[in-house]
């Protein structure tokens, strides 16, 4: 048995760790999301205003661009300026929006017709006739031409070219296009270069420490990048750097989507968005890629700082697994040792309470002998009067009859023969009521005894058997001045075992002028009966001083007496409410209790038969 629970102890320790173990495993793996979900939210909410400032910025810039178009040329149409006048004209748009580069007529041909451009100074100048050039296979003179009198074209964002170089500093540039009527000019395009470093320059302020912004011109090529090597690659005819070659995966997804909340990928934290273009379909402005990445080293910190949390998260709980281990462990052993302790003491207390029950079997028996002694010496009581009375009853007969012998010797004469008659009828009346009543006693004493010693289950009433028990009593009753008012009914029935009613109750009544009375003569008894539909209700009541509020609760314990310095063993009450359950599956309790007096009431269930039948 114990090999069996050593076994199981190492058993249960090694699930409890593995259990700790996955447990930590787990409250490890989600204290290291949570952490570097938390620590990952000021970069979301950055990237998010990033991407949010530059949509804004990037929009607004097409729809100024739009705008300028659209007033400019309803400008000159309105005024149909002359040649010399038009150029004025451009002069002043360069002073009104001063993030221009370049303004320009086309004719039907492609011919330059008048060009003021903003040289590196930003002084502004009128390209000389013969320095104009024929635009005509550039892809915004063939889109331009095609367009209808309202509409507008606008370019994909590059670089300046002039004369078939780059122009350096470079000069990333937008233009827009729109077909124009001009009394000295005739048909012609309106192409106005807009100057994109001021927005580029605004995009990558909002760069930070932890987050860059990239921004790609469709999927060809990147006009803003952390590295500035990857950007303008188709218009620096380099490898291709953009969002195709660099992050297919994000690609693919914005191709199905306009926006990507904040994820991980390669190691970094990005964010994404698509600003749709309305001129991609004509050749013009593609859709505008917005990103948002996390620098290098950025998101490998927080996952060692979240992963650090996790680690302590985890090592926490394996310690705290360990610890309970650690008190079960104790906990077996103190209860091994508790357990072997209580053996001994479980011993001790058999032992002690067999030799109690022994005891009380003993007392038990001692009670019953002395309520046989009290039934004999008060049976022996009430007879000395009978008894005693019959016996005077006989002298005075002899007398008498001496008395009849002598007169007859002497001569009896008829008043003498009458009055020996006379007195000899009354002395034997007398003689034969005592000798009736000394029978009666003889039999209730009889009857009370075969039922106790015989004890079987039967229907019995109540009333007469209290009368032999008080008859049987009548002597200590009278040594106590206490007066038995018995008011049961004669049709009071009970089924049970009278011999254990009348031992009951007179446990009850000897119990009662033990500890109830004093020396007073006013003490008294009653004995009441109630039928009920399920039970049957005896209260004994009587009017002495009460029982102390110290052993109430404990009144029908074993050895419980408020007198045990005058040699009472404290078991009647305990044996009577045993016999009560045994016998009858009855009870016994106190009613009420006072200084006026206590009320003890029997319960005896109807037809029922006792648990030990």
């Amino acid at each position: 048995m114990k090999l069996q629970q050593g076994v199981l102890r190492y058993v249960w320790s090694f699930v409890w760790i593995v259990f700790v173990l996955c447990v930590a495993a787990i409250v490890g793996y989600f204290a290291y999301s949570d952490k570097l979900a938390s620590l990952q939210h000021p970069i979301r909410v950055t990237q998010r205003s990033q991407i949010d400032t530059a949509s804004v910025l990037i929009n607004r810039k097409i729809s100024e661009i739009e705008t300028v178009m659209r007033l400019f040329k309803h400008e000159l149409e309105l005024l149909q300026p002359e040649e010399n006048t038009i150029r004025r004209a451009f002069r002043t748009l360069f002073y009104v929006y001063p993030e221009l580069l370049q303004v320009r007529w086309l004719d039907e041909n492609g011919n330059e017709k008048i060009r003021l451009e903003k040289a590196p100074d930003n002084t502004l100048y009128s390209v000389e006739e013969s320095a104009l050039q024929n635009k005509a296979a550039r892809y915004y003179f063939s889109a331009g031409i095609q367009l209808a009198p309202n509409e507008i074209f606008i370019t994909p964002i590059d670089l300046n070219i002039e004369n078939g170089e780059v122009q350096r500093p470079f000069q990333p540039t937008i233009r827009a296009v729109t077909k124009a009527e001009q009394a000295e000019l005739g048909t012609g395009l309106l192409v106005i270069n807009f100057d994109l470093r001021p927005l580029l320059s605004s995009l990558k302020s909002l760069n930070t420490p932890e987050s860059a912004l990239l921004v790609g011109a469709g999927t060809s090529k990147w006009i803003l990048h952390p590295m500035e090597s990857k950007e303008w690659s188709v218009d620096l005819i380099k490898a291709p750097a953009n969002i195709v070659v660099e992050i297919p995966s994000l690609w693919h997804q914005l191709s199905t989507q306009d926006s990507i909340t904040t994820q991980t990928l390669n190691n970094t934290v990005v964010t994404a968005q698509r600003i749709n273009s309305s001129f991609l379909e004509t050749g013009g402005l593609p859709d505008i890629y917005l990103l948002t990445k996390s620098r290098d080293d950025v998101l490998p910190a927080l996952q060692t700082n979240a992963f650090q949390t996790a680690i302590l998260y985890a090592l926490g709980l394996c310690m705290f697994g360990l610890l309970v281990l650690f008190l079960y462990v104790k906990h077996i052993q103190r209860l091994q040792r508790l357990s072997k302790a209580i053996k001994v003491e479980r011993d001790s207390l058999k032992t002690a309470l067999d030799q109690q029950t022994v005891l009380i079997e003993e007392l038990a028996e001692s009670q019953k002998l002395s309520s046989l002694s009290i039934m004999v010496a008060g049976l022996a009581h009430e007879l000395n009067t009978p008894v005693g009375a019959t016996n005077m009853a006989l002298s005075n007969l002899k007398n008498l009859l001496d008395a009849l012998r002598r007169q007859a010797n002497e001569g009896l004469t008829k008043e003498q023969f009458h009055h020996f008659i006379s007195q000899t009828d009354k002395t034997l009346s007398l003689a034969n009521d005592n000798n009736h009543r000394a029978i009666s006693l003889v039999k209730g004493f009889k009857r009370l005894s075969f039922e106790r010693a015989k004890d079987d289950f039967t229907r019995f009433k109540v009333r007469q058997t209290i009368m032999d028990l008080e008859r049987s009593m009548a002597g200590l009753f009278k040594q106590h001045h206490v007066t038995v008012k018995n008011a049961i009914g004669d049709d009071l029935e009970i089924e049970g075992y009278p011999g254990a009613f009348s031992q009951i109750i007179q446990i009850l009544l000897s119990n009662t002028l033990a500890h109830a009375f004093n020396d007073r003569n006013a003490n008294q008894v009653i004995i009441e009966g109630s039928s009920f539909p399920d039970k049957v209700e005896i209260t004994v009541t009587d009017n002495g001083c009460g029982i102390p509020e110290s052993i109430q609760e404990q009144i029908f314990d074993p050895f419980i007496t408020s007198k045990r310095h005058k040699q009472h063993t404290g078991l009647g009450l305990h044996m009577a409410k045993a016999w009560m359950y045994q016998a009858f599956n009855g009870d016994i309790k106190i009613k009420r209790t006072s200084h006026r007096g206590t009320q003890f009431a029997l319960t005896f269930p109807v037809s029922t038969i006792p648990s030990d039948h």
